[in-house]
């Protein structure tokens, strides 16, 4: 049977994806500014006015292939919260997810180029910004859903549980990529552990 041809708007998709995809790829193995629009475009089988069809700027790029990746990890994570009415078997199973969600080389080298970009250059930072209160947004209204069905009072308010646990599984990730020894590398999972088990108890 012959294959239906993509619509305009298919069509513009597919190629969102592509260069996506591409950058992803060029931003890890050489980072974001040594990976030039030409670069991505080529090699998501391009040219360079297909890109600048599709973003902006490089910047803009960046934030749709964190987007991707956020999606990816989060995606876990509202797959636990559908899939678990229990309120205790719930957060054992988001305590699983929160202390290995960001143990990703990948992610990790995504995180931390576009940040020392975004430090550099106001415009940048602002979207990072932005993007980063997305994220704390969603997981604080996640926790105030959780407080909420569980009767539990709650130790703080939810985006300040939101921000601690954010902030911590960041950190403390990033280190523990960066340490080579194995048995090392579980203490950090362990303080990831303790940091959850204290701001969210009641269960565990």
């Amino acid at each position: 049977m012959k294959k239906k041809p993509l619509t305009r708007s298919e069509s513009r998709e597919v190629t969102r994806e592509r260069l996506i995809a591409a950058a992803e790829k060029a931003f890890i193995r050489r980072g974001f500014a040594a990976s030039s629009v030409e670069q991505i475009a080529e090699s998501a089988g391009f040219s360079r006015g297909a890109f600048y069809s599709n973003f902006r700027t490089k910047d803009e790029l960046f934030i749709e292939v964190l987007k991707v990746k956020r999606r990816e990890i989060d995606g876990a994570l509202e797959e636990i919260v559908r899939r678990e009415t229990d309120p205790a078997a719930r957060l054992r199973a988001v305590l699983d997810w929160y202390v290995n969600q960001d143990f990703n080389k990948g992610w990790a080298i995504l995180k931390s180029e576009f940040t020392l970009h975004a430090l550099r250059n106001r415009a940048a930072r602002s979207r990072i910004a932005e993007f980063n209160r997305q994220r704390l947004e969603h997981y604080s209204s996640l926790l105030a859903r959780y407080f909420a069905d569980s009767g539990v009072t709650s130790p703080g308010r939810p985006d300040v549980i939101a921000l601690i646990l954010f902030g911590a599984a960041s950190g403390l990730n990033d280190l523990a990529l960066l340490e080579p020894d194995a048995e090392r590398r579980k203490r950090y999972t362990e303080c990831l552990d303790l940091v959850f088990t204290q701001m969210l108890p009641p269960y565990l």
